[in-house]
C-alpha cells in the first residue's frame, strides 16, 4: 500500500532516510525517521513538504511490510498504473520482444509517457521497448539499493522535459547505511521451480562522506502454459485462445504437369489424414484446415536471471560543496524463450526454386512437393483416394502452412523453437552541488551517461532453402560439402540420394511420431520417413538483432531567493540548462539484414535485385542497420511564491529545442495550494507538457510484430516516420487534503488533453475496416485504394490471403482522459497493546476518449472511449476503469501483520466475435464480452528476531484465484492479470 505524502521541494538529487536501527530494540520500533525530505517535483531548495504537487512516497519500510515485491510486481499493483510490461506476452505487438524487461505506465497513457529517474537523473531507454518508443526498462533498477520510490502523478515536462507527460517515477537509493546487510528470499510457485533472490548491501560513513555498495541476484523459473489448466483451452472454449489455421498438418492440392510443362490441379484440396490423431481440430471446407494449438509450446513465465551492482560515494568538499558519484551495472538473461516450433509461411518461393508457380490465380501461392519425395509417395500409397495416380506432385498453400507443428521442432529435441533475450545496462552519474558563499546562490552541476544493450534471437525458415528441401535438394547443417551446385544445377531432377549430400524434407504427417505436448501417438508414423534434425537446422536458421540506446545528459541548476519578501516568506527561484545527446545503434545478422539479404532468393542466388524487398524468411521481416544520434537543448526556470502562510503558488516553464524538422517547444506550469483550515487544504495545477519523437521513430526502418488476423497470425511491419512532430498535452488537476487527528486523505481530479500523440497505427482496426466481418467487399474499391496498399497478399485481395500489413508511427488523433485518485489512512493508536492502521488507494478513470483515426484516407477507428475496455490492438492499452487496494496492518512489538486486497474492475472486450457459433458454447464470446473483476488477497508477516535478523512470510493470492478469462491467446490479459496463482514466500535479512 502506498504511504502518501504530498511534498515538493529541494534538490531532486537525494532523499536522506535515517532508519535509526541499532539492535533489536530499535528494530522493534522501526518507523522511518525522515531527517531531510527532498522530493521529486521541484528544483527550488526549501519548498515546504506540504506544497502543491501530488507525490506518492513508497519507502523501503513500506516495501518490506509487503514482502519486498519485485519491481514488476510493485509497478503492476499501483492503482495509478495500467498496461504494464513485465510478464510474458509475445502475442501482443505492444509487448513482443520485451521479455525480461519491465515498464511503468501511469494513467494508462503509455509507458513511453512516464519519465523514470534514479536519484533524479534520467536513464537510457530500453532498446527494444515497444519498437524503441523511449520506454525505460524498470527491471534494471538496482533494487537492493533502493530506499524510496516517489511517484509524481502530474504532468512535469515544465520541470523535467520530454517524456514526463503522465508523471515521474523516481527511484532513490538508500542513505545512512552502516555495516553489512545480507538478504535472501524464496518464493514457491506451483508448477515451477520457484523464484529466489539474494543480495548484499554495505555502507560506511566518515566525518566528511559515505559510501554505499550493493550486489543482487534475482531468478525467475520457467512456468509453462501446460502448468495452468486455464491457459491452454480447447478450441470450442476459445477459438482465439492460441489456435491457428496454419499447421504443418496442412491442406494440399494434388497437381500434375500439362504437356507444355505447366501445372494444373489433379483434384480438389485435400487434408492430411493425420490431423485428429495428432490433436488437431478438423475444419472442413473448400480449403480445409487442421487447426493447430500453439499455446502449449509457450511459457507464461520465462526463465530470467538478473544480476545487479550498484555503488555510490558522497564527500564534503568544503563547507559549501558536496560531491556525489554513483554507478550501476545490470545484466538480465532470458536464455530459453519458448515459441511455436515454426512460424506461418507468409512468404512463398519464386519460380527460381518452385516449378509450380504457374498454377491458376485462384490457387493461393505456396510450396511444391514433387512425387519423388518419399513422404509423398508413402502418403499416396496409404491414401490413394486423395491423390490420383497421375498426380506429379502436391501444392501446399502458404498462409495455411508452417513447416513444423504438433511434432515439435527436431532441431530443438522435438520441442518448441527457442531464442534468447539478453540485456546489459550501465549508468554512471556524478555531480557537485553547494552554494557560492554561506548565503549565496545554490548550484547543482551533474553529468550522467547511461546505456542499455539488448540482444534478441529467434529462428525462422529460409524460404528458398525449404522449397529446395521439399524437392530433395536440402543439405545437412553439419555436412561441410552439402548439396553442391553441380548436383543441384537447374534444380530439375534429384533422386534424393543422401550419398551425394542431397536430402528431402517430408511435409506429411507420416514423418511425425507423436504430439510433442500430449504424447498422443500417430498410427501412420514411419520412422524411415522421419526428418533429420540436421536438415531442419539447414533451413531453420537463427535471426539475431543487437540494439543499443545511449544517453548523455549534462545538467546545470541554480537556485536561491529573489529577496522579495511576501506575507508567507521570500520568493524562491531556480533556473538552469540541460543538454541531452541520444544514440541508437542496431546490428542484424545477415539473414535479418535487409541490405545483406533483401530478396527471397538471395541466400541461394546471391541476387540483391528484386521488386519486393521483404527478405528471405517465411515469417519474420528484415531490418536495416542504423547508427543514429540527436541532440536536445533545454532552458528552464521556476518560482515558489509564498503569497501568505496559507497560499503558496509555484510557477515553472521550460524551453526545449530538438533541431531539424522536429523544432522546439515551450511549456509553462502553474500550481497553487490553499490551506483553508487547519484540517483542510486545496490544491490545483495547470500546465502544457510534451514528448519529443523517439530517436528510433524518426527513421524509415521497421520492426516486425505478429498479429492474429483471419484465423492465423500474420506479420505486422511497423515503420518509423521522419516527419513526426512532438506530441503535446494540456494537463489539469485539482484536489483536497484532509488531516483530522489520526485520519488523513486526499482526493484529486486529473485531466489530460492530448494533441498529436505519437502512436503506432492500429493494425487490428486497419484489417477490420478493410475486411468488415471478414468480407472482401472493399477489395479493389477506389475509395479504399490507399488502405489496400498497406497489405501484401498471397494471391487475390482477401482476409485469408493476407501475408503482411504495413503500419507506421504517426501523430495520431487527439485524446482526452480524466479521472480521480483517492487515498486514505486511519491509525488506531492502542489496539490490544499494538497499533492498527487501515488504508486504501484507488484510481478511477472517468474517460479516455480517442478521436477518429484515419489511415490511407479511410477512417479505420471511429471515436471511442477506451476507459473500461480491453482495447485489443488499438492505440490504447488495457484500461480497467477502477483499480484499487485496501489494507489492514497490525503492529505490536517486533511483529507486523498485514492483509492487503487488490482490486481490478471488470472491463469489456469490445471486439465482435469473428467465429461462427459452435456446438459447445453457441455464439462465441459476443461483442461486449466481459473480463471479470479480480480480487486478490495477500498476507504478509514480518518479525524482528534477535541478532539483527528480520524474517518475512508472505502468501500472495491467498484464495488461489485464477486470472479472469479473456478472449486472447493465453486466455488472460497479461497487461493486468497474474498467471502465478497462490504463492508462498520466505525472506530473511541479517545485519552485521
Amino acid at each position: 500500500m502506498l504511504k502518501s505524502r504530498y511534498l515538493c521541494g529541494g534538490s531532486v538529487l537525494a532523499v536522506v532516510l535515517a532508519m535509526g536501527l541499532s539492535g533489536q530494540a530499535a528494530a522493534q520500533d522501526q518507523s522511518s525517521t525522515v531527517e531531510e525530505v527532498v522530493v521529486t517535483g521541484s528544483f527550488i531548495a526549501g519548498t515546504p513538504e506540504d506544497a502543491a504537487l501530488p507525490v506518492d512516497v513508497i519507502s523501503s519500510e513500506d516495501l518490506e511490510k509487503q514482502g519486498t515485491p519485485s519491481t514488476v510486481e510493485l509497478l503492476k499493483a499501483l492503482p495509478v498504473s495500467s498496461g504494464v510490461l513485465g510478464d510474458t506476452n509475445q502475442f501482443d505487438p505492444r509487448a513482443q520482444g520485451s521479455e525480461g524487461s519491465g515498464s511503468v505506465n501511469l494513467r494508462g497513457l503509455g509507458a513511453q509517457r512516464t519519465l523514470v529517474l534514479i536519484n533524479g537523473r534520467r536513464m537510457a531507454p530500453n532498446p527494444f521497448g515497444q519498437a524503441g518508443a523511449g520506454i525505460v526498462d524498470t527491471n534494471i533498477i538496482p533494487s537492493a539499493a533502493i530506499g524510496r520510490v516517489e511517484v509524481l502523478k502530474d504532468g512535469a515536462a515544465a520541470i523535467y522535459g520530454s517524456d514526463a507527460i503522465a508523471g515521474v517515477v523516481n527511484f532513490i537509493t538508500r542513505t545512512n547505511v552502516e555495516g553489512l546487510e545480507a538478504s535472501a528470499s524464496y518464493r514457491n510457485v506451483d508448477g515451477s521451480k520457484g523464484d529466489y533472490t539474494g543480495s548484499l548491501l554495505w555502507g560506511h560513513s566518515w566525518d566528511n562522506g559515505n559510501v554505499l555498495l550493493s550486489a543482487a541476484y534475482q531468478h525467475r523459473s520457467e512456468l509453462t502454459t501446460t502448468d495452468r489448466d486455464w491457459a491452454a483451452q480447447p478450441y470450442f472454449n476459445n477459438p482465439e485462445g492460441g489456435w491457428s489455421a496454419g499447421n504443418a498438418i496442412a491442406p494440399f492440392l494434388p497437381v500434375t504437369n500439362t504437356p507444355t510443362g505447366a501445372f494444373t490441379p489433379a483434384a480438389g484440396f485435400q487434408l492430411d489424414t493425420g490431423c485428429a490423431a495428432l490433436g488437431g481440430v478438423v475444419q472442413p471446407g473448400a480449403l480445409p484446415a487442421c487447426l493447430f494449438a500453439y499455446i502449449p509450446f509457450d511459457n507464461l513465465v520465462e526463465t530470467e536471471n538478473r544480476f545487479q551492482l550498484y555503488g555510490e560515494a558522497n564527500a564534503d568538499l568544503g563547507d559549501n560543496a558536496k560531491l556525489h558519484i554513483e554507478a550501476f551495472y545490470s545484466e538480465t538473461d532470458v536464455p530459453e524463450w519458448n515459441t511455436s516450433p515454426s512460424y506461418l509461411a507468409l512468404q512463398t518461393p519464386t519460380a527460381t526454386t518452385n516449378p509450380a508457380t504457374g498454377l491458376p490465380a485462384s490457387v493461393l501461392a505456396g510450396y511444391f512437393v514433387p512425387a519423388s519425395n518419399p513422404g509423398f509417395a508413402a502418403y499416396r500409397a496409404a491414401n490413394p483416394t486423395q491423390i490420383p495416380a497421375f498426380a506429379t506432385g502436391a501444392h501446399i498453400p502458404g498462409v495455411r502452412y508452417r513447416p513444423l507443428g504438433y511434432g515439435g521442432n527436431p532441431a530443438f529435441d522435438d520441442g518448441p523453437s527457442q531464442g534468447l533475450r539478453h540485456y546489459d545496462a550501465f549508468r554512471v552519474s556524478g555531480g557537485i552541488k553547494g552554494r557560492f558563499g554561506d548565503d549565496g546562490i545554490g548550484y547543482d552541476f551533474s553529468l550522467t551517461y547511461g546505456q542499455e544493450t539488448g540482444v534478441r534471437t529467434g529462428y525462422d525458415t529460409v524460404v528458398s532453402r525449404f522449397q529446395l528441401a521439399l524437392r530433395g535438394f536440402g543439405a545437412l547443417n553439419n555436412d561441410p560439402n552439402g548439396c553442391t551446385s553441380a548436383e543441384t544445377a537447374g534444380f530439375t531432377t534429384n533422386a534424393g540420394n543422401a550419398a551425394i549430400g542431397c536430402h528431402y524434407f517430408n511435409p506429411f504427417s507420416n514423418a511425425v511420431q507423436s504430439n510433442a505436448i500430449t504424447g498422443a501417438t500417430n498410427p501412420s508414423f514411419n520412422s524411415a520417413l522421419a526428418n533429420n534434425p540436421e536438415l531442419v537446422r539447414w533451413f531453420f536458421q537463427e535471426v539475431r538483432t543487437k540494439q543499443t540506446q545511449k544517453l548523455f545528459v549534462a545538467d546545470a541548476v541554480f537556485n536561491g531567493e529573489l529577496g522579495i519578501e511576501l506575507a508567507g516568506g521570500n520568493i524562491g527561484w531556480a533556473a538552469g540548462a540541460q543538454f541531452r545527446r541520444s544514440f541508437f545503434t542496431s546490428i542484424y545478422n545477415d539473414l535479418s539484414n535487409i541490405d545483406a539479404n533483401p530478396c527471397i532468393d538471395t541466400p541461394i542466388t546471391g541476387t540483391t535485385s528484386c521488386t519486393v524487398r521483404n527478405g528471405p524468411l517465411m515469417f519474420l521481416g528484415t531490418g536495416e542497420q542504423a547508427d543514429l544520434e540527436a541532440d536536445v537543448y533545454a532552458l528552464f526556470a521556476e518560482l515558489a511564491v509564498p503569497v501568505t502562510d496559507d497560499i503558496q503558488i509555484q510557477l515553472a516553464a521550460r524551453y526545449e529545442d530538438y533541431g531539424g524538422e522536429t523544432g522546439s517547444t515551450f511549456n509553462p506550469k502553474g500550481s497553487i495550494r490553499w490551506q483553508a483550515a487547519d484540517w483542510l487544504a486545496f490544491r490545483a495545477s495547470a500546465s502544457t507538457t510534451f514528448r519529443g519523437p523517439p530517436l528510433t521513430s524518426l527513421t524509415n526502418n521497421s520492426v516486425t510484430a505478429l498479429s492474429f488476423i483471419g484465423g492465423s497470425f500474420r506479420a505486422i511491419d511497423i515503420f518509423g516516420n521522419p516527419g513526426l512532430e512532438p506530441e503535446t498535452a494540456k494537463t489539469y488537476s485539482a484536489g483536497a487534503i484532509v488531516e483530522i487527528g489520526n485520519f488523513n486523505a486526499t482526493v484529486d481530479y486529473w485531466r489530460f488533453d492530448f494533441d498529436n500523440p505519437i502512436v503506432g497505427e492500429p493494425s487490428g482496426s486497419i484489417v477490420n475496416t478493410m475486411f468488415p466481418g471478414g468480407s472482401g467487399a472493399n477489395c479493389n474499391n477506389p475509395a479504399f485504394a490507399g488502405l489496400q496498399a498497406r497489405f501484401t497478399f498471397q494471391g487475390a485481395c482477401g482476409i485469408t490471403t493476407i501475408a503482411r500489413v504495413r503500419t507506421q508511427v504517426v501523430n495520431g488523433p487527439p485524446v482526452k482522459t480524466s479521472g480521480v485518485d483517492v487515498l486514505a489512512n486511519y491509525d488506531f493508536d492502542d489496539v490490544m497493546g499494538g497499533r492498527l492502521r487501515l488504508g486504501g488507494s484507488i484510481t478511477y478513470t472517468l474517460e479516455y476518449k480517442v478521436d477518429p483515426f484515419t489511415v490511407g484516407g479511410v477512417t479505420v477507428e471511429k471515436a471511442f472511449d477506451a476507459a473500461g475496455y480491453l482495447n485489443y490492438q488499438l492505440s490504447a492499452t488495457s484500461l480497467p476503469q477502477l483499480k484499487g487496494s485496501v489494507f489492514a496492518e497490525y503492529t505490536t512489538g517486533p511483529h507486523n501483520l498485514r492483509w492487503t486486497i487488490n482490486y481490478i474492475d471488470s472491463y469489456i472486450d469490445q471486439r465482435t466475435a469473428i467465429f461462427a457459433p459452435n456446438p459447445v458454447n453457441g455464439a462465441i464470446q459476443p461483442n461486449g464480452a466481459k473480463i471479470d473483476e479480480t480480487w486478490l488477497h495477500e498476507i504478509d508477516y514480518r518479525v524482528f528476531l534477535p541478532w539483527d535478523t528480520t524474517v518475512n512470510l508472505s502468501i500472495d493470492n491467498v484464495f488461489d484465484t485464477e486470472p479472469s478469462f479473456a478472449r486472447l491467446d493465453l486466455n488472460y490479459d497479461p497487461f493486468t492479470g497474474s498467471a502465478l496463482g497462490r504463492t508462498y514466500k520466505l525472506g530473511v535479512k541479517k545485519k552485521f
